[in-house]
């Protein structure tokens, strides 16, 4: 399984106070944070990451995306109004996606640097 991820930005502080208001709804919070990076996790355990990158850099790749759990439909939706207050792109709204499968309910975000960004609630 996967430990943690992270994504280069051009603005660390823009995508810093983006992510630590939509991640709020899912419960993670900023654990560690400077002018080099932007940490972010919950129960103690650092699970995304964000780096300054070099404006002439590739920050997002083709199909590529990370995904969120969601404790509940609810906070799913909760982060997708974060997210479009705060000027995300529209991939996905929230809903079941019964062709992806029958538990699933998510959603995908573009985030101000162009990333996809998914969240999902399974209900087992």
């Amino acid at each position: 399984m996967i430990d943690h991820a992270s994504i280069g930005t051009r603005d660390l502080a823009r995508s810093t106070g983006f992510y630590t208001a939509c991640l709020a709804t899912l419960g993670y919070t900023l654990q560690h944070g400077d002018v080099s990076q932007s940490i972010y996790g919950a129960d103690g355990r650092w699970s995304f990451a964000l780096y300054p990158a070099p404006q002439d850099a590739v920050l997002a790749g083709s199909r590529a995306h990370i995904a969120f759990t969601a404790p509940s439909r609810e906070a799913a939706c909760a982060f997708y109004e974060a997210a479009m207050a705060r000027g995300a792109g529209k991939l996905r709204e929230p809903g079941p996606r019964p062709d992806i499968n029958d538990a699933y309910y998510g959603l995908m975000i573009q985030d101000p640097d162009a990333h996809s960004i998914e969240v999902v609630h399974w209900s087992r």
